[in-house]
C-alpha cells in the first residue's frame, strides 16, 4: 500500500485538477514500473493505492516498494514538481483474511509515514 505524502497540500497550492494530473501520471509511472513483476496496481481512493503481487514473498515485495519509492521521488511531476510516497508493505499469512492482511499492510504504511520503515 501507499500514499503520496502531504497530498492535500499539493491540491491545496495548485488546485484540484493540477492533483488529479499528478494522480494520473503517477498510475502512469506504478504501471510501467511493474509491468514485468506481475503486480496489479489498485486505487483504495483518494491518493491511496494496491499493489497486489501474489507471486511474491514480502523480501522481494519490499524491494519493489523501495524501487518505486525512489522513482517516483525522482520523478519530476508537471506543475508540482518532486514529490514523496510512503509504502508499508505486509505478505499473506497462512491465517489471514483480507481484513487482517489489509489492516498489517495499512500500520506498516502508517510506520513508513512516521519515519519507520519496517515490514510487515
Amino acid at each position: 500500500m501507499f500514499d503520496i505524502d502531504h497530498f492535500k497540500k499539493i491540491s491545496d497550492t495548485f488546485g484540484h485538477m493540477a492533483g488529479d494530473e499528478v494522480l494520473k501520471s503517477l498510475v502512469r509511472l506504478v504501471k510501467g514500473s511493474i509491468r514485468t513483476e506481475c503486480g496489479r496496481l489498485c486505487t483504495l481512493g483518494g491518493e491511496e493505492f494496491m499493489i497486489l503481487t501474489p507471486e511474491m514473498g514480502g523480501e522481494a515485495a519490499c524491494g519493489v516498494a523501495e524501487r518505486l519509492r525512489k522513482e517516483m521521488e525522482e520523478h519530476c511531476f508537471d506543475t508540482v514538481g518532486h514529490l514523496t510516497s510512503s509504502f508499508g508493505v505486509a505478505a499473506f499469512r497462512g491465517d489471514d483474511r483480507a481484513d487482517t492482511l489489509v489492516k498489517r499492510v495499512d500500520d506498516a504504511l502508517y510506520r513508513a509515514k512516521a519515519g519507520g520503515a519496517e515490514q510487515g
